[in-house]
């Protein structure tokens, strides 16, 4: 095989493609986007132009409150709204409690409660993101609305930001959020914290505020802490209320993780292959490529995709106005536990056992072997003449000739001589020139030629990437994943099989999986209440072939 110096180099840079096996590679140019997949990478937001600003120490807050129900804000005054932002959210400082005003609710019309809002938290959005799709969602619902004007109670909410990693999957109408009720014993901000990150909390009654109350700005004092993640222009620097998590090891930053929705890569436990041909390793979120490259089987993570998509949910406690809650710590149960034991004690009974001297008596035959046998021995008894002997079995030797020995050596002083790889070269020669005439002379310089055969070794490779069609998504949106694969090596690669472990809070779309023409496609429950998706290609995928994979799914 003949190759100029532009092939041979284009020759050497795909075997070294070839070797990437545990990696993923980012998809080449060759490759071609799937339908509904703008580019390699998660769609990029708008511009920092297009969208809304805000301050960070403001988050906007939406209330949702039955229909017919009037909301008014008593004080202190709230933040301007910027331009462009709906009129039905509030931008709320972090850090004071404001004062509203429940009214006019059809069940109970001359009835007034009095809800105290206080922004706890904030939101790390990145730049470009419009903050008026990701508002603290506060829900006044009926039954606590009821629950405080006919039972006099006080209800306290406590709304937090979801940790992805303890999500609930479950899907809800788009602006409603998860809320649990707790019993009275347990603390709403406790509980909340545990869960994910505490944005803002709200206690409703039906006791009037005075005016010295509504015109002081400072809150209960939870954001005097500082927050302790990374925002898109550095560390954060504001006042934060309780957060939950792991730090990072010493030195690196502490990123805001619980406001995006990651998936793909391999989480947790590492993928690998079990004594029987199984795969362990398969957590929620993971992303991966089964194949066998004709030696053994293979396993390929793809990459890790983010989009920016927090939720928010809330635990709530009632609680009477004049009612007192008793707590029993464990100390008390463990006297009333010992209590009880000791009245239920009774003595053992005494057993006495009278037997005669005679039952007593101890009998032994007497015996004329006095010598004893190691183990392993045989040992013989003569009885006429008394003689008692044994013969070790261990003394027993099998000599071995010299000429077995050397036949159990011979075989370890075979070699094998391995041809090397030769690559034959030839460089032409150089004419220097001719001269033409007086004062004249014609150089002419031929290109430098190069012959030669090169045999490349069968390696096998594979390049994948995982895709989402957007990088910003509201709880009941819509989203399109893909994963694309490519053989980068030049054997055929067979039993290529791709498995998507989906998280808690993306919901697979019936029926939106596709794949090339032949594939089985499998969808099951994974340990997280997810779904686990998986196609198994059809035949042996060629060198320099590729393809992909597409499904949707909704945010939950």
């Amino acid at each position: 095989m003949v190759m100029t110096p532009t092939n041979r180099r284009g020759a050497a840079a795909r075997l070294a493609l070839a070797l990437v096996l545990t990696t993923p590679i980012v998809a080449r140019a060759q490759a071609t986007n799937p339908p509904g997949i703008a580019s390699t990478a998660p769609a990029e937001a708008p511009a920092a132009s297009s969208a809304p600003t805000l301050p960070p120490d403001v988050q906007l807050v939406k209330f949702r409150v039955p229909e017919g129900v009037a909301l008014e804000l008593l004080g202190p005054a709230t933040e301007p709204l910027p331009t462009g932002v709906a009129p039905d959210l509030i931008a709320m400082k972090v850090g004071v409690a404001y004062h509203l005003k429940l009214s006019k609710f059809a069940e109970r019309p001359d009835a007034v409660l009095y809800p105290v809002v206080e922004v706890v938290g904030h939101l790390h959005r990145p730049s470009g993101i419009d903050p008026s799709k990701f508002p603290i969602r506060v829900p006044f619902r009926d039954s606590d609305i009821l629950d405080a004007i006919d039972r006099n109670r006080m209800v306290s909410e406590v709304i937090y930001l979801e940790d992805p990693e303890q999500a609930l999957p479950m899907a809800l109408p788009k602006g409603e959020i998860p809320v649990a009720t707790l019993t009275a014993g347990e603390n709403p901000l406790k509980v909340a914290a545990k869960l994910g990150r505490v944005m803002a909390m709200v206690t409703l009654g039906g006791r009037a505020p005075t005016a010295d109350e509504i015109a002081t700005v400072s809150g209960s004092g939870l954001t005097s802490g500082p927050c302790p993640f990374v925002g898109p222009s550095g560390p954060c620097g504001l006042p934060c209320g309780p957060v939950t998590g792991t730090p990072p090891p010493p030195g690196r930053p502490w990123l805001p993780k619980d406001e995006f929705i990651c998936d793909g890569g391999d989480r947790d436990t590492p993928l690998q292959f079990i004594g029987d041909g199984g795969l362990r390793g398969i957590d929620p979120r993971d992303a991966l490529i089964v194949f066998n490259d004709g030696r053994r089987p293979r396993v390929l993570p793809t990459n890790m995709v983010c989009i920016y998509a927090p939720r928010f949910a809330a635990v709530l406690v009632s609680l009477a106005a004049v009612g007192n809650v008793t707590v029993q710590g464990p100390r008390g149960a463990e006297i009333l536990e010992r209590q009880q034991t000791t009245a239920l004690r009774q003595p053992t009974l005494k057993f006495v056992r009278n037997e005669t001297l005679v039952l007593a008596r101890h009998r032994m035959r007497p015996s004329n072997l006095q010598n004893r046998a190691i183990a392993g021995g045989v040992a013989e008894l003569r009885v006429l003449d008394g003689l008692v002997g044994g013969v070790r079995a261990t003394a027993i030797k099998t000599p071995v000739g010299a000429e077995t020995l050397k036949n159990r050596r011979k075989a370890m002083g075979i070699k094998t001589l391995a041809k090397p790889v030769g690559i034959k070269t030839a460089e032409s020669a150089v004419v220097t020139g001719l001269v033409q005439g007086p004062m004249q002379t014609v150089m002419t310089w031929p290109a430098r030629e190069v012959a030669g055969s090169e045999t490349p070794p069968n390696l096998p490779g594979l390049a994948v990437i995982k895709r989402v069609s957007t990088g910003v998504a509201e709880p009941g949106d819509v989203i399109t994943y893909s994963i694309q694969y490519r053989n980068m090596g030049n054997t055929p690669i067979s039993s290529v099989s791709i498995i998507d472990s989906l998280t808690a809070r993306l919901e697979y779309v019936p029926r939106s999986a596709k794949g090339p023409a032949g594939t089985v496609f499998t969808a099951g429950e994974n340990k997280s209440g997810g779904t686990e998706l998986r196609w198994d290609l059809p035949g042996a995928l060629a060198p320099g072939a590729e393809g992909y994979v597409t499904f949707e799914a909704l945010v939950r």
